[in-house]
């Protein structure tokens, strides 16, 4: 079942979503000790606008309604609020405001982004991913978008395969981090 993230959710979430943080080996991240990233993460969590907020995150749950997938999801204009959010939360983990953790804008005009799709390790190969990418038209839709888009690093073949075969196109590229991206756009029906 899909459903919202909750905030109790988030013990179980970080793993799922620290998998994307590991592969994309952000200096910004890897200067932090993981204490701390995670601290900042989950204050980030409970906050209601930051990029991995709990109102941004749907989840694909097992037999025992635990998160087994996720994805993070939000409009293009959300984007200038999506990190700033997060500042408040500096101090409270150590961190001083003039930090940068994330700061690429990732979202082209009139898009709905899908910022994060990751499943737990346990669970690969039961089409968890595929569900939740069918999942995201249909939030978008009530949103007002007419399309969805998604950011494959070029690293990594088997993602843009997934993406490719569930209708996404590559229109452009761009650099997130230190690392160059495939931009990949699909029509809303």
């Amino acid at each position: 079942m899909i459903r919202k993230a909750k905030l109790t959710d988030f013990p179980l979430v970080f793993p799922i979503l620290k998998q994307i943080f590991d592969e994309m080996d952000m200096d910004t991240i890897k200067a932090l000790p993981e204490s701390q990233f995670y601290d900042l993460m989950k204050h980030g969590f409970y906050s209601p606008h930051y990029r991995y907020s709990h109102n941004r995150m749907w989840v694909e749950t097992d037999e025992m309604d635990r998160p087994i997938g996720l994805i993070v999801m939000y409009g293009y204009d959300d984007q200038g609020l999506i990190d700033i959010s997060l500042k408040s939360s500096y101090p409270k983990v150590g961190l001083p405001l003039d930090a940068i953790i994330f700061s690429d804008k990732e979202a082209l005009p009139h898009e709905w982004y899908l910022d994060a799709i990751a499943v737990s390790p346990k669970h690969w190969g039961e089409g968890i991913g595929q569900r939740l990418i069918k999942f995201a038209p249909g939030v978008a839709k009530q949103k007002g978008y007419k399309k969805i888009s998604l950011n494959v690093d070029q690293d990594n073949p088997r993602a843009a395969r997934l993406y490719d075969y569930m209708g996404f196109e590559t229109t452009s590229t761009m650099t997130i981090g230190d690392r160059l991206y495939n931009h990949m756009v699909k029509k809303v029906n």
